[in-house]
């Protein structure tokens, strides 16, 4: 059996990446000898080694680089075949997840979240050393393969860091179906108004964290002043900022913060599409969720929303700035047959996402590596 040692962060099933390392470890680990290097791992019913790193949460710069040196011992103490990181949480792996691109982020804003005066100097610095680590990680000896969750992304690995097009294997990231999926109208009505939403107005969704990168300035922007049209994001991050913004632009009573949620999927299956004009992602598992649950998908064409959204079929990639989102949001709010239409091809186009194939291509690329 195939031995393993998988170092990441977090492995939880919330937020980005790790919920996306939880899905495919829970498929391997019946696979291979697995252990499990983390600061936080919850995967309950997993058989495997877990070997917990206790570092600082806080600054993200001293929390990476003391983790990266701990796990490292552990790793090399667990003596595996095979040793996978997610991007540069070691300085060196047989195999890299790349969930992103700091050098592309870098290159494309700065690599700044909305930071300003001596927090912009501080983030640019930081971010600089993340792209140094990055470069290091994907530029060791001993790397065998990358796992790239979207063709954007394999295309920023061999740009911004040199990585050899033979090394790269193109995985996306997937859904559950028996999560996300849609409901039938009466149960939809009843989830609004469980969930305290209007029974007759459109509801975009936005949903997640990081809000200046996912653009969500843009998405309060893009449903100001239209009637009949509210704008529900989930997801934690500066709520006093983005309220003072939707009442700059009159759209206070349009916008609606509810925080974290532990059941996403209820809010898919309530609104009626997804708003997400991120401007960098690698591949946001927040697309495939909102696809599988039925939900067209506004964005524009980056890393991932590229491979899964059919401009018109099953949602619109959208040109950049407020007004072009505008357009798309007024069509899909006036044309309930077209939010029909897309909803059905969302579905499928989700339906080649599921997790087991994804966790069965990750073990083939594996296994590959050891033979």
């Amino acid at each position: 059996m195939l031995s393993l040692t998988y170092v990441a962060h977090e492995i939880h099933r919330h937020g980005g990446q790790e919920r996306a390392a939880a899905e495919v470890l829970t498929r391997l680990a019946p696979e291979v000898d697995l252990t499990i290097v983390a600061r936080r791992c919850e995967l309950p019913g997993v058989r495997a080694t877990v070997r917990l790193v206790a570092v600082p949460g806080r600054p993200a710069v001293l929390t990476s680089a003391m983790f990266a040196s701990a796990a490292a011992g552990h790793a090399r103490r667990a003596g595996s075949q095979l040793l996978q990181s997610i991007g540069a949480a070691v300085p060196e792996a047989d195999v890299i997840t790349a969930q992103f691109c700091q050098a592309a982020f870098t290159a494309r804003f700065g690599g700044l979240r909305g930071g300003g005066g001596a927090r912009g100097i501080f983030q640019s610095w930081v971010q600089r050393r993340f792209v140094r680590d990055e470069r290091r990680a994907y530029g060791a000896r001993r790397l065998r393969a990358v796992i790239a969750v979207s063709s954007g992304v394999g295309r920023e690995l061999q740009e911004h860091y040199g990585v050899s097009a033979d090394l790269i294997h193109v995985i996306p990231n997937g859904v559950d179906h028996g999560t996300f999926h849609p409901v039938p109208a009466s149960e939809r009505h009843k989830l609004r108004a469980a969930l305290g939403l209007p029974a007759d107005r459109c509801i975009a969704l936005f949903l997640g964290g990081d809000w200046e990168r996912k653009g969500l300035r843009d998405a309060i922007g893009a449903v100001a002043g239209l009637p009949d049209m509210e704008l529900v994001v989930v997801g934690v991050g500066p709520v006093a900022p983005m309220q003072e913004h939707a009442e700059r632009l009159g759209a206070a009573a349009q916008v609606r913060f509810v925080g974290k949620s532990t059941e996403p999927q209820r809010w898919y299956q309530a609104a009626d599409f997804l708003l997400f004009p991120s401007r960098y992602e690698a591949f946001s598992l927040v697309t495939l969720e909102a696809a599988a649950s039925g939900l067209p998908i506004v964005a524009h064409a980056i890393n991932g929303t590229e491979d899964l959204v059919a401009d018109g079929e099953n949602g619109f990639l959208s040109e950049w700035g407020v007004d072009a989102l505008r357009g798309h949001v007024t069509r899909l709010r006036d044309d309930t047959a077209l939010r029909t239409a897309m909803s059905g091809a969302a579905v499928e186009s989700s339906r080649r996402y599921a997790w087991d194939r994804i966790a069965a291509e990750h073990l083939r690329v594996l296994r590959a590596c050891v033979t």
